[in-house]
């Protein structure tokens, strides 16, 4: 304490450096000549305070008091923020190998010494020069000692550690803002910077920031001091970063989009054949039981159908496109793609859609997309709760607008983030929290002009005129469902196995007045290679194909549909759903 007071009560500014470099004591005088204080000196390294003092001269200078005791004396300036001050300083080694360094504020005459002075004045020019090209840099750029501490920084590195003010940041360790996985590498590469330039990969972080990804070059300024001072310049990757991250990702969604297509294709011919010859055991059954579990077999298959076709769309990469929607029939698919984990989440949902609802216009794939993510935020948001809970979804007719809305018993959302959630999509979205709890998202649609009424069917009706159908389907069991079912329709029908045997049938000449085509048939040919002999035949038969599918993602596949303007039954398929499109082809 009593070193203290004497230290404190001398008219000079006393530092004691360790041989480290870094200061053990730092007097009061010191603390007010450099505009530094002791809490943010001592433990840091020396050059803090004299940032233009390691330069050969006077590096070597405290290097030979070291070396033989002998009491020197220097001169130096100030730090930059410090204008035109300068420093004259006597240093003599102490215990320990501890040098003590006396100083105070001197003002150099030109005339008294013109070498000093003109001296002096070439190192502050020099400085400035220095300070202006450093503050200047566009990228961050940081002075730093070995052991990682900040001697200076220029504001482009203050912007990227998110601390606004300058002067803060010196004296600093930049580990701290390090991830705690990477520290030891960093501080390996930093005393390796000491011989040789290293090249390092940083993720920094700060409170309230994303990570911010850095690829930065470290260098010594002068392998030839004594006292290594290592310049950091950094240069921001994380836009890069996030970029490949997204492209990864829309990597693994085309790969997953192309399995979803394999799967729903090997899913799609199966339910076909279910529905197909559930759908005729509970049309032709006499008995009621067998008609009620029939019924429900072809319900159960088609709904398995939808969500297979569901998950299509969702995997579907196409182009925007606006045409009308049927508003009750995406909610009730992305539901059904839900079911299960609504259940598992203790989520009760509540649907209520007028069956007067017009359709409405937009994008399905986009609509159906703001229907899942509503969904699947309501069911996050209850399952936060811990406790079950509701989803309501209604929708009304406000003008030429529908209301769509999805009501939640969740916590609502945090309202600091409320105003910032969306993406614009197509239309409008509002996000308002419920009193009480919870949160109520609105989509605002436009509607489509309603179109003329159709005459309502009354259950099962035979053809207006019994058809020639050709049936072309490698698979035996969907090949022999949907022979049956258009024989149900009460039309003749002839059916092939593949390309070559659909061939041979159509060499007898017979006149077909459809024929559904499979758009895949076996490993040599497609449904288009079919259609496309049919053309170049030149006898119509071409404009009388009903192209079958249980797969239609691939964009090849997409684009030949689109030349061939030919229609498309999608399996699995109904008996209502094949006697329309056969009416269809056999008015044309």
């Amino acid at each position: 304490m009593a070193l203290h007071s004497r230290m404190d009560g001398l008219d000079v500014g006393v530092a004691v450096i360790a041989p480290d470099w870094t200061i053990a004591q730092w007097s009061a005088p010191a603390a007010h000549l450099t505009g530094i204080p002791a809490d943010r000196m001592v433990g840091r390294n020396f050059w803090l305070a004299f940032p233009a003092a390691p330069s050969s001269t006077i590096e070597r200078l405290l290097q030979e008091v070291l070396q033989d005791g002998v009491t020197r004396s220097f001169v130096a300036p100030g730090r930059s923020d410090l204008q035109g001050r300068v420093f004259e300083a006597q240093v003599t080694r102490g215990a320990g190998n501890h040098l003590i360094l006396r100083f105070r504020e001197t003002r150099v005459h030109a005339e008294q010494d013109a070498g000093a002075g003109h001296l002096l004045t070439a190192v502050d020019t020099e400085r400035r020069l220095y300070k202006q090209l450093f503050t200047a840099l566009p990228t961050p750029a940081l002075v730093l000692t070995v052991d990682g501490q900040i001697l200076d920084a220029n504001p482009e590195a203050a912007a990227l550690l998110g601390v606004p003010n300058l002067p803060a940041l010196r004296g600093r360790a930049l580990a701290a803002w390090a991830m705690p996985d990477q520290r030891a590498a960093f501080a390996k590469a930093l005393r390796d910077a000491v011989t040789r330039r290293q090249a390092f990969r940083l993720s920094l972080e700060f409170a309230g920031e994303p990570a911010r990804e850095v690829e930065a070059v470290i260098d010594n300024l002068d392998p030839e001091d004594t006292v290594a001072k290592l310049l950091f310049f950094a240069t921001d990757v994380s836009r890069e970063v996030l970029l490949q991250q997204k492209l990864l990702k829309a990597d693994r969604l085309a790969q997953l989009g192309a399995l979803v297509s394999g799967v729903a294709h090997e899913l799609n011919n199966p339910l076909a054949a279910i529905a197909a010859f559930a759908e005729l055991l509970a049309t032709g059954a006499g008995d009621p039981d067998l008609k009620e579990s029939g019924q429900l077999i072809h319900m159960e298959a088609m709904r398995a159908g939808r969500v297979v076709q569901t998950l299509l769309d969702f995997a579907r990469q196409r182009a925007r496109v606006r045409k009308p929607v049927d508003l009750l029939e995406v909610v009730e698919r992305v539901l059904a793609l839900q079911r299960n984990a609504l259940k598992k989440a203790r989520v009760k949902v509540e649907v209520t859609l007028p069956a007067d609802l017009p359709d409405v216009t937009g994008d399905p794939q986009e609509l159906q997309q703001v229907v899942l993510n509503a969904v699947v935020n309501a069911q996050q948001a209850i399952e936060q709760t811990g406790r079950p809970g509701k989803l309501s979804v209604y929708a009304r007719r406000v003008d030429d607008q529908v209301a769509l809305a999805f009501e939640d018993t969740g916590p609502g959302v945090p309202p600091e983030i409320l105003d910032r959630i969306f993406e614009p999509f197509f239309t409008r979205l509002y996000m308002h929290n419920l009193e009480g709890g919870g949160a109520r998202l609105s989509v605002e649609l436009p509607t489509v002009a309603a179109p003329a009424a159709e005459p309502e069917r009354a259950g099962f009706r035979g053809p207006a005129r019994p058809l020639s159908i050709l049936v072309v389907e490698d698979e035996g069991s969907v090949r022999r469902g949907m022979e049956l079912m258009a024989e149900r329709l009460g039309h003749r029908v002839t059916s092939a196995a593949g390309f070559e045997d659909a061939l041979r049938h159509l060499r007898d000449r017979t006149r077909y007045d459809a024929l559904l085509v499979d758009v895949h048939l076996d490993e040599a040919h497609t449904g288009f290679d079919l259609f496309e002999a049919l053309r170049l035949e030149g006898r119509g038969l071409d404009q009388h194909v009903v192209f079958t599918t249980g797969d239609s993602i691939s964009p090849r596949t997409r684009d030949a549909l689109q030349r061939a303007e030919r229609p498309v039954l999608r399996k699995p398929f109904n008996l209502e759903e094949l006697r329309e499109i056969l009416d269809r082809v056999a008015g044309d």
